[in-house]
């Protein structure tokens, strides 16, 4: 079962990369992840097919088997990097398609497509202290206008900074985040509005 689970990773890794973030920074539950995998699995099945085939052949004495079976070595070899191929092919087209599809919403400001457990959502985000305390990766927040939240991982808020094209992050409780109906939405902060102590 943990192979199952870890290998659902595989695909919120390479999305998240194609993103500028890590794993880590995305918060997926366990029920996602082993969704994931299975995906992930379903293309590895191909990788297995040809082996299982020729296993299966060879056990009932197929005629075809004795002809090539001299080439039985390389051929196993050469099906089983196609099959990896395959799958490795899957597995990326699948996350690129993803964050196709992600990007492509987010430049047009309006609902943004889920992958596997990540929801990425429309957020104000307001600093809970003063601008020079604010402590951000990736860029300086402009509280004005609204972010891609990936939500919470570790302490760590993770943003995607659309005007900008590159991910924003920054400490959980150094900010507090408000949903936005879309991108296209304003968000109403000032930094008047923090106590001056902060």
């Amino acid at each position: 079962m943990s192979f199952v689970v870890s290998s659902g990773s595989v695909l919120h890794a390479l999305y998240a990369d194609s993103l500028e973030l890590k794993p880590e920074d995305l918060d997926v539950p366990a029920p996602w992840q082993a969704t994931s995998a299975v995906k992930l699995l379903s293309l590895l099945s191909f990788a297995l097919f040809v082996p299982a085939l020729w296993g299966m052949a060879k056990h009932v004495h197929a005629p075809f088997v004795s002809p090539i079976e001299r080439l039985g070595i390389p051929l196993l070899i050469v099906t089983q990097v196609a099959g990896v191929v395959l799958c490795a092919t899957g597995a990326l087209e699948s996350a690129g398609d993803a964050v196709k599809d992600f990007r492509a919403a987010a430049a047009r400001k309006e609902e943004l497509p889920s992958y596997f457990g990540v929801e990425p959502e429309w957020t104000c985000v307001e600093p809970t202290v003063l601008a020079a305390k604010l402590s951000s990766r990736g860029g300086i927040l402009r509280p004005e206008r609204p972010y891609i939240s990936f939500g919470e991982a570790g302490g760590t808020v993770s943003l995607w900074d659309e005007p900008a094209g590159k991910a924003l992050q920054m400490p959980a409780e150094q900010v507090r985040l408000v949903p936005a109906a879309d991108g296209r939405a304003r968000c109403a902060f000032s930094y008047e509005s923090l106590p001056k102590g902060d």
